[in-house]
């Protein structure tokens, strides 16, 4: 049951990065895949703007909370830090890569993004797994 949960939030996860309009997403609930079979890789190395918004910065807090809570969902089923964070940051890196083929802006910088909110959940769940005692078992 618990890997049904992981797989149903990395296909959330991959629903909103790849569909067409976020916006669009969210506000009508429509949910359109737009394959380009040439992307340009180079918007990978596209800096962080200048001038971050409020939309901005309301995406990148998605970011952060969406691999926060796959990193929980993993931590429920996977129990060394090194898997969860080879998993979750590979999950990370190829749904950026997946944007650019769904016509979606991928960008190194949002891995980074990814990247805060899992090693949140990481650090998080490994404080509360030493706070609380083991229980042996007989």
């Amino acid at each position: 049951m618990r890997w049904l949960l992981v797989l149903v939030w990395a296909g959330a996860i991959f629903v909103m990065t790849c569909n067409a309009s976020f916006r669009g997403l969210f506000e009508s609930g429509m949910v359109r895949f737009e394959w380009d079979p040439q992307p340009l890789f180079g918007q990978l190395l596209d800096p962080l703007p200048e001038r971050m918004s409020s939309d901005f910065l309301m995406q990148k807090l998605g970011h952060i909370t969406a691999f926060f809570i796959l990193t929980i969902l993993l931590q429920t089923k996977l129990k060394t830090s090194w898997k969860i964070l080879v998993m979750a940051a590979a999950y990370a890196a190829l749904t950026e890569l997946l944007q650019l083929y769904f016509t979606r802006n991928g960008r190194l910088f949002d891995i980074g993004f990814n990247a805060v909110g899992i090693l949140l959940a990481l650090g998080i769940g490994n404080y509360i797994g030493r706070a609380i005692p083991k229980q042996s078992s007989y």
